[in-house]
């Protein structure tokens, strides 16, 4: 029995105490029942909100709304919905199966701390279930799914388990620790709404989008589920410049030959470390006048806050052992300086970093600054911003024929009223490394979000800029015939690519290579770690060899299930490549020391 006025104490303790919004959450949770909704999705209507552009196609049943890989659907009013126990089913055709992990339905706004669930297609092309228990509890579908066809999937929750369908069948469950909780975040199609972005999108068509709470058992999911044969024709992208040798099969991972003769070494000791390192990113490398240099981007924080700085070690012995870590920029006030690339040029070592300003929303006011190295103090003199304009460096600068020097990059374009993270150039004025001039590479129409941080091939007056997609496994190509002035717009290659920075350039053997993880079934896994590379001459890369896998007895760093090989770089001297990298998933930093001899391609 409950005493007399405690319900009245306990709605004033309520509305006093408890933020309006997640108080509207838990009355409405609160209520007996919350009643079941379906979204047809046949057209745009007033239940929802369109973050970008929808278009109306043939459905499931009736219409349905295509979404461009681009946007996604917010369903009004549905805070309340997707918590405790619940049942909903939606419909999909996916259009692309490579393009990373792409959002069918969820309820997350990782930045306010928002998480509940998501229904995603992997980078595998496979379908998993997310369920939010303090880290995530997954589910995962050995199902294939088709391009073009018409699936339906369901997710039915209860207090200590959820169990996900595809097309009526079972397909896995997993219990729950606790049952999952209310937040303000919305309810979200084709996407993730998120710090006023959209992130994680799907492109294809959805339909009838069903919410029930109560948990369905198989036996009624199973009935409601009716084949639809009817298929979508897929829009194609014409493919530029092959970059890949098709005379050729491209191997997947297990099949990559091991590169003879490397050597592994560490340069930044992984996480928990006595330097507090949370985040690390970007290793850039320079051989000068007999030393080894070694950059990144330091964070005791979380990543792209002002908290970061560019970071340098030394090594005298070709990167067995690293001197301390010497602190390049850590900026002041609400700059902050990260990773970038060196360039070492008459006798003089110098430094282009990446470098942003604090602000609500991420890589705002993105430029380039330049650094040199004094010799006598070994300190480094900053010389400024030398690009604006959102220029991020990703390469070290290479000379061209007609005497200037490329930078490439990637070119952040929201903090400047511009259209899209396109790839990006910065031509030099002839040897005056503070003075540069900006070059934007076009992309092609239809291709979608990009986050185009590129590397360069210089061959005479022609130039090869190879640049990740996004959040698509497959690398962009976008040719110069006029020393960088005027490109092609970048377009897809016909080269798988980890969705992380590539490295490129032309070995003394006058071999091309990319350095990235590039095979026929990882997808945009940056992992394992791979080197492509051309025979002598060449454009189109013809083999690839494996420099190691995630986990390796090989090395005396990270050896993990889990470790990854993000931001590459590459510098050559004497018979060696010299190739750092990140693990970012244990804020580490090392490098692979490979014979180019064992590069070779044999006729």
């Amino acid at each position: 029995m409950v005493p007399k006025g405690a319900s009245k104490i306990f709605f004033k303790t309520l509305i006093q105490h408890v933020n309006p919004m997640k108080l509207v959450i838990l009355l409405l949770s609160l209520a007996s029942p919350l009643l079941a909704a379906t979204w047809p999705l046949d057209d745009v209507a007033d239940t929802m909100i369109v973050r970008g552009t929808a278009k109306t196609a043939a459905g499931a049943s009736r219409q349905s709304l295509v979404l461009d890989g681009e946007s996604l659907i917010e369903l009004k009013d549905s805070a309340p919905l997707g918590s405790g126990a619940f049942t909903l089913s939606l419909w999909f055709n996916p259009y692309d199966l490579a393009g990373g992990q792409q959002m069918l339905a969820g309820k997350n706004r990782y930045s306010l701390d928002q998480r509940q669930w998501s229904l995603t297609i992997e980078p595998d092309g496979h379908l998993k279930a997310h369920l939010h228990q303090g880290g995530w509890r997954t589910i995962s579908s050995e199902a294939p799914l088709k391009a073009g066809a018409w699936h339906f999937v369901t997710l039915a929750v209860s207090a200590d388990k959820a169990v996900l369908f595809l097309n009526g069948k079972t397909v896995g469950e997993t219990t729950l620790k606790t049952p999952i909780a209310a937040t303000e975040a919305p309810l979200t199609l084709g996407g993730i709404w998120d710090a006023e972005s959209v992130r994680q999108t799907f492109h294809g068509a959805l339909d009838e989008f069903s919410y029930q709470p109560g948990f369905l058992s198989a036996e009624e999911i199973e009935a409601s589920y009716r084949p639809v044969l009817t298929t979508h024709e897929i829009p194609q992208l014409a493919a530029g410049l092959p970059l890949w040798d098709d005379v050729h099969s491209l191997p997947k991972a297990a099949e990559l030959p091991q590169v003879a003769g490397a050597e592994f070494h560490v340069i930044k000791n992984q996480r928990p470390d006595t330097d507090q390192c949370r985040f690390t990113l970007g290793v850039g490398l320079a051989w000068h006048k007999g030393r080894l240099y070694a950059s990144y981007g330091f964070n005791r924080g979380e990543e792209n806050t002002p908290t970061e700085e560019a970071h340098v070690k030394v090594s005298d012995d070709g990167g067995k052992t690293w001197g301390p870590a010497q602190v390049m920029d850590a900026g002041e006030g609400d700059l902050a300086v990260s990773h970038g690339v060196f360039l070492s040029h008459g006798g003089s070592l110098w430094a282009f970093m990446g470098a942003f300003y604090a602000h609500e929303k991420l890589y705002h006011r993105v430029h380039a600054r330049a650094y040199l190295l004094d010799e006598n103090t070994g300190s480094w003199e900053p010389r400024g911003a030398i690009v604006d304009g959102g220029f991020w460096p990703m390469q070290e600068p290479q000379k061209m024929a007609d005497g200037n020097w490329i930078m490439a990059g990637l070119r952040i374009g929201g903090q400047f009223g511009e259209a899209g993270n396109f790839p990006a150039v910065a031509v030099s004025k002839g040897d005056d490394f503070t003075k540069w001039d900006l070059v934007v590479i076009p992309a092609q129409s239809g291709l979608g979000n990009l986050w185009g941080e590129s590397t360069v091939i210089v061959e005479d007056k022609r130039l090869l800029n190879i640049s990740r997609y996004g959040k698509k496994a497959l690398a962009l190509l976008s040719v110069s015939e006029d020393h960088g002035r005027t490109w092609t717009p970048t377009t897809r290659s016909n080269l798988p690519m980890a969705t992380s920075k590539p490295y490129a350039g032309t070995l003394s053997t006058g071999q091309r290579y990319l350095v990235c993880t590039t095979t026929a079934d990882t997808g945009g896994n940056r992992s394992p770690l791979t080197i492509a590379v051309s025979k002598p001459g060449e454009s189109v890369f013809s083999k690839v060899f494996l420099i190691r896998p995630s986990v390796f007895a090989g090395t005396p760093g990270v050896s993990a299930p889990n470790a990854d090989f993000s931001y590459p770089y590459a510098v050559e001297d004497a018979g060696k490549l010299y190739i750092g990298y990140t693990h970012k998933s244990h804020a580490a930093n090392e490098l692979a020391v490979v014979p180019i001899e064992q590069l070779r391609i044999e006729p």
